[in-house]
Order: structure tokens, then C-alpha cells, then sequence
């Protein structure tokens, strides 16, 4: 009899650990497929981008002082921030087509929403930091919008919303 309820426990003891490690797979194998959908939307942003005006309701010409703005991507799509993009862009003297403000920081995606997205935008220059959200055209994905967050940005509102279309 003794024999039979110490099979009893060590089934259950077994069981209880196996459990406890197939859940621990589970949830890894879980996260490594949101991670992958993360890396797959967040791709769709790399490359150049060129910076327009917004008009009312139009994307107007090209923004001036703007230079080109490029994304790539930060990690591999296993990891945690698969979803966060380095992005680098400069301000460009209109008189002389000079670089005069050089500026970088990340791109990161909604995680439930991946045509929503966030950057903040730090000067080489200064301690200057911008945030600005994004989003991105659901019909056209060589279109994203820009809107400046005057809350987040050091300057206040001096920004103004603007969009980019992808260069190449």
C-alpha cells in the first residue's frame, strides 16, 4: 500500500514540474511568433525617407531644411525590442544645401497596433530631444505621418506635423 500512494506522489510531483516546464515552453515559443510579427511590421519602415509639408488635408512639397531621413533595423527578430528601429536624419541650410543639425534615436511600434509608432529624435548638437508619433498609411506603406508631441519635446511646439515618402 505504501508503495502504491509513493507512485501516487511521485506521479504527481513529476507532473506538477513537467507542467510547469511545458508552460515555460509554451509561453517562450508564444512570445518568439510576436516577436517575429514585430520584426516583420517594424521591416516595412526601413530604408530613406523624404520629408513633406502637410497642407490641410494634402501632403504638399518637399519640406525645406529638411534632409533625408533613414531607418534600419536594430536587432535581429528574436530579440525582446524587435520592434524598435534606429533611425538617423539631418537638417539641411536651404541657402546652401550644407548639413547644419545631425539627429538620431529610435523608432518603436505599437505592440498591438503596428501601423502606430513613436520616435524620439535626439540633436547632436545640443541636449535637444523630440518625440513625435507616427503613422503609418494603411493603403500606401511608402507614406507616414508625422505628428510632433509638444509635451515630449524640449522646445515645446515648434515642429510642425509633416509626412514622409519613402525615397527609393
Amino acid at each position: 500500500m505504501s508503495d502504491f500512494w509513493a507512485g501516487i506522489l511521485l506521479g504527481a510531483l513529476i507532473g506538477f514540474f513537467a507542467g510547469i516546464v511545458a508552460s515555460v515552453i509554451a509561453n517562450y515559443l508564444w512570445e518568439l511568433g510576436a516577436r517575429y510579427k514585430a520584426y516583420k511590421a517594424a521591416r516595412k519602415l526601413v530604408g530613406t525617407w523624404e520629408a513633406y509639408d502637410l497642407v490641410g488635408r494634402k501632403i504638399a512639397g518637399p519640406m525645406k531644411g529638411a534632409g533625408l531621413t533613414v531607418i534600419s533595423v536594430k536587432h535581429r527578430w528574436w530579440v525582446a525590442d524587435s520592434r524598435v528601429l534606429d533611425v538617423r536624419s539631418e537638417d539641411i541650410d536651404v541657402s546652401t544645401g550644407q548639413t547644419t543639425r545631425k539627429h538620431d534615436g529610435a523608432i518603436i511600434l505599437h505592440p498591438a497596433s503596428p501601423w502606430l509608432a513613436f520616435r524620439v529624435d535626439r540633436y547632436a548638437d545640443s541636449d535637444e530631444i523630440a518625440q513625435q508619433q507616427l503613422l503609418l498609411d494603411p493603403k500606401d506603406p511608402n507614406i507616414v505621418f508625422v505628428f510632433p508631441d509638444p509635451s515630449g519635446s524640449i522646445l515645446g511646439p515648434v515642429y510642425a506635423k509633416h509626412a514622409w515618402r519613402r525615397k527609393c
